[in-house]
């Protein structure tokens, strides 16, 4: 389905999020020509600066705006909110443990980070905005793209670096 506009910005930022999971998921990224390191230290680092400087404000704007509307337009995706809540908590805490321990099993964590992230991108994609694309009224969604230009720039938050 075609994304409604006043997703595309967020969308935008999980096609960035998505590059990441990859990367940490093959241990090197898929795209030929991408800077993304192979040694896995280095992966560390990139994943920590990523997340400090894009992704935990993409998730500011979620927790605030996005699943907000949708509690109050679709109480019936209450489940589904919450799953995405544990979801940005787990993934917080993942980083924190990589900035407390930056060396022991990277070969692991790195992987099981990646796997995370890319799971929850594609529940938010396949599963919440498409359910809010489909049962929301037009207006709603206009309203909510208003509110999330204010905090989002077009092209998304995220960029990877």
């Amino acid at each position: 389905m075609k994304r409604h506009p006043a997703l595309i910005p967020l969308s935008h930022d999980h096609h960035d999020a998505l590059v990441v999971a990859q990367a940490l998921i093959l241990g090197q990224s898929p795209a030929p020509r991408s800077d993304w390191p192979t040694d896995r230290r280095t992966q560390v680092n990139r994943v920590i600066a990523f997340f400090t400087h894009t992704l935990r404000s993409h998730f500011e704007v979620e927790e605030a705006h996005l699943f907000p509307t949708v509690l109050a337009h679709l109480p019936g995706e209450a489940d589904l909110v919450a799953q995405l809540l544990d979801e940005h908590d787990a993934i917080r805490t993942q980083v924190r443990e990589l900035e407390r321990d930056p060396t022991t099993a990277l070969t692991v964590r790195l992987p099981a980070l990646g796997r995370l992230l890319e799971a929850h991108v594609r529940r938010e994609e396949r599963v919440l905005f498409e359910t809010m694309q489909r049962e929301m009224q037009p207006d709603d969604l206009v309203a909510l793209g208003t509110r999330l230009k204010r905090r989002i720039p077009e092209d998304g938050l995220c960029r990877v670096n």
